[in-house]
């Protein structure tokens, strides 16, 4: 069930990039926040992008206003303090505007190029959990005790990690039931992708991209979270934007695409944004009202298609206006 508290919160909009820009990503990060976008959020995969913590810091000195995130990053890819370290130096530097987003990993590709052992979901969820344990208490200065099967660190207060001093939002990501029970009993942010990948990642599977399946996924963070569900953030990632007169046509056109699904079940997908702007607006309101989402997400520029980043300008200033 959709929460007061979450009907209620403000909205907020986050733009996801993976494009290097080199010398001018911090006049793009300035275009991000003069569009009204709130968050920068960059992505962590093994491939030619721009890197997620240099990324975020270049994107915050550039700003004044914008947050900036990881979306998510790969646990596998850092030990626990050193992602803790990073987090600590961006959000102290950036006066409190970096939130750590953080996934288990599922591109079994880049762990073949890279050379590093794919494990099963259950493994990379299980050195998540972990993980988390260890990173929380070293951002806000506790000290460490954790000897689990994957890690093993003991440290006073403040040994391994300056705590930043400020608060570091903790993002948990993904469509997997005991990574959405994790975000439920720890995250400031749950991350809703409405979405899964087959063993090796080579197939998307929708799975609960439509509004039903959305809605069960609230329910194992709500389940998960008890009496703190309501100081949780409710963020998802929406993965197409059309602007169009004719939803119905657009609707046809990525069901065509998708394969497998009707335009029905397209229209039906709060992880779709289509219509005109005036629409989209309307639609944003209605699935906050619904589900209790209020931090949305598109994507810049990606593999496929257009930035979203022109039409969602649009949209956030008729909301705000």
């Amino acid at each position: 069930m959709t929460t007061d508290a979450h009907r209620s919160r403000p909205l907020r909009f986050g733009l996801h990039t993976a494009l290097p820009r080199g010398a001018e990503f911090g006049a793009f990060a300035n275009s991000v926040q003069d569009a009204g976008f709130d968050v920068l959020t960059i992505p962590d995969h093994l491939v030619a992008s721009v890197s997620p913590f240099a990324g975020a810091m270049a994107a915050a000195v550039a700003t004044d206003r914008l947050h900036t995130g990881t979306l998510v990053l790969n646990n596998d890819l850092r030990h626990p303090i050193d992602t803790a370290r990073e987090a600590a130096t961006v959000a102290a530097i950036s006066g409190g505007r970096f939130e750590l987003g953080l996934g288990a990993g599922h591109m079994k590709s880049e762990y073949d190029a890279a050379g590093i052992r794919f494990d099963s979901g259950k493994t990379r969820v299980d050195r998540l959990i972990e993980a988390v344990d260890v990173i929380r208490a070293l951002l806000v200065g506790e000290p460490v005790d954790v000897d689990g099967a994957h890690y093993c660190v003991r440290a006073e207060a403040g040994e391994l990690v300056a705590a930043p001093g400020v608060a570091v939002p903790l993002l948990v990501g993904g469509n997997g039931t005991r990574v959405l029970q994790l975000a439920g009993r720890v995250a400031d942010i749950a991350g809703l992708a409405g979405f899964s990948h087959n063993r090796d990642a080579t197939k998307v599977e929708l799975t609960h991209f439509d509004a039903a399946g959305l809605e069960d996924r609230i329910a194992v963070v709500r389940d998960a979270a008890g009496d703190r569900f309501d100081a949780i953030e409710l963020n998802a990632l929406i993965q197409f934007v059309v602007h169009t007169d004719d939803r119905e046509a657009s609707a046809a056109e990525l069901a065509a695409a998708f394969g497998g699904i009707s335009p029905e079940f397209v229209l039906d997908s709060p992880f779709v944004l289509l219509g005109t702007h005036e629409q989209m607006a309307e639609a944003l309101i209605e699935r906050q009202q619904r589900f209790g989402v209020s931090y949305w997400t598109v994507f810049d520029e990606w593999v496929g298609r257009d930035s979203a980043m022109p039409d969602i300008a649009k949209v956030i200033a008729l909301l705000r206006e």
